[in-house]
């Protein structure tokens, strides 16, 4: 078999592998299919039921009354599916083939980047994710967002591996506006995608500035490759903002729930129970329930009084940053607990790996050495400054800075597991190469003088 042969059917055994495995997990767990931690099936079911995007339980006498807390794309995606009475079997198969794309993006990306066979290592690695693996079997976002993730980045590198003619002007304006589509589309999965835009936009303004002043490029295309992403995101999103004006009477790009998780990570409570205890602490259920409570009580009697989400929004807000300024070295030390959490190596308070501890092990061993890879990976691509990795590179700064503020733990960088496997692969493989240059070479005459 030739050697494009067998890269095929090595691809054509991981793609498969991945479906297997998700759909193992899904089987073995499908009552976690209903488990409903983020509203989002409740949400779904009102819209597939003509109630509109609200969370209340109509079944259980609630008042309908309509929600931004929770960012919209998903649910959509599940009410289409609860549209045609697919139920939870509907979800697991497309959380199944989510997964199974994440996977071939992930390597279509890895193509582009002139790894060819890092490419299906690295699409290895998401097949075998712990992270996404486990959530494929929970009605939640971490699994869409990775795809988008792939689709996004397979895109962003396209274009910056691809040399424009003035004949392919057109489609590679229609390329970039669907870029912009798919953008906007990850925004309203996880906002925090738009603090990667930012950074995007300001590297790639920066950049076109540069050239015009060595006078190298015109900053021409750029600002139309800018202007087509940005005419996408903002057909993609202008829906939601849409609604949330005639709803709330406010431009809600994101959602009215950034508050409530900024201020869960910043607040006397969780610095004097987690913050300031050893690592691996957690904050008990007990507690954050009484904590959360209290946070109704205050709201109650807050004056003005905060009635709608947007101002319970903007009260969390303000409490968070009045506690933040209130306790700033324990802001800080929370901070980095936070980024300790979000790139941890094993889940905290698994009852699984509590129980079956060689598991535990076996998934702290798996992304150390991915991790690491990945760090290696980083610190050679900045040091050698590869622009086609660049959106790699501002995807994971850009999340990573988000969550030292925002509560965050493992699942928060699931969006970021196709990149890290790039990254991750790209450094073993330039390890390799580094210690087989450095490895003598026995040359004939050697071999000839030699006794042995």
């Amino acid at each position: 078999m030739t050697k494009p042969g067998i890269l095929t059917t090595a691809l054509m055994l991981i793609l498969l592998l991945a479906g297997v495995l998700r759909l193992t997990v899904v089987v073995l767990q499908s009552d976690q299919l209903q488990e409903d931690r983020d509203a989002y099936i409740a949400i779904a079911r009102n819209l597939a039921a003509g109630h509109g995007f609200t969370s209340s339980r109509s079944e259980e006498g609630q008042e309908i009354e309509p929600t931004a807390f929770r960012p919209p794309l998903y649910p959509c995606l599940l009410a289409s599916v609860y549209y045609v009475k697919a139920g939870s079997l509907g979800v697991g198969f497309l959380q199944v083939l989510l997964g199974v794309l994440t996977v071939w993006f992930t390597w279509k990306t890895g193509l582009r980047l002139q790894m060819p066979v890092g490419a299906l290592v690295a699409a290895m690695i998401v097949a075998t994710d712990p992270v996404l693996l486990q959530y494929t079997s929970y009605s939640m976002t971490e699994v869409l967002s990775a795809f988008l993730t792939s689709l996004l980045l397979y895109m962003l590198v396209c274009q910056l591996t691809e040399k424009s003619t003035q004949p392919e002007l057109t489609n590679k304006a229609a390329f970039t506006f669907t870029t912009g589509l798919v953008w906007g589309l990850a925004i309203l999965c996880r906002p925090t995608y738009l603090a990667f835009l930012g950074l995007w936009f300001l590297t790639r303004l920066c950049a076109a500035a540069f050239k015009r002043f060595l006078k190298t490029q015109s900053a021409g295309p750029a600002w139309r490759q800018l202007t087509f992403l940005s005419a996408g995101i903002l057909i993609a999103v202008s829906p939601w903002l849409i609604r949330n004006l005639v709803v709330f009477h406010a431009p809600i790009l994101t959602t009215t729930h950034g508050g409530y998780t900024l201020l869960l990570g910043n607040n006397p409570v969780f610095y004097q129970e987690v913050v300031q205890h050893p690592w691996g602490t957690v904050w008990s259920g007990e507690s954050l329930d009484a904590w959360q409570k209290s946070l109704e009580r205050d709201l109650e009697t807050a004056v003005p009084p905060r009635k709608t989400e947007q101002e319970r929004d903007q009260w969390m807000y303000q409490r968070a940053k009045a506690n933040i300024a209130a306790q700033p070295s324990l802001f800080v030390q929370s901070s980095l607990l936070r980024l300790r959490r979000f790139w941890n190596f094993s889940p905290l308070n698994s009852a699984l790996l509590e129980s079956r501890p060689l598991i535990g092990w076996g998934i702290t061993g798996y992304y150390f050495l991915i991790l690491l890879g990945a760090l290696g990976g980083c610190l050679l691509l900045i040091w050698k400054r590869e622009s086609a990795w660049g959106p790699l590179l501002w995807l994971i700064f850009s999340f990573t800075v988000v969550h030292l503020f925002y509560w965050t733990n493992m699942r928060m960088r699931a969006p970021l597991v196709p990149a890290i496997a790039l990254l991750s692969v790209y450094g073993w493989s330039k390890s390799a190469e580094f210690l087989k240059f450095r490895k003598p070479v026995v040359t004939t005459e050697q071999e000839n003088h030699n006794p042995l």
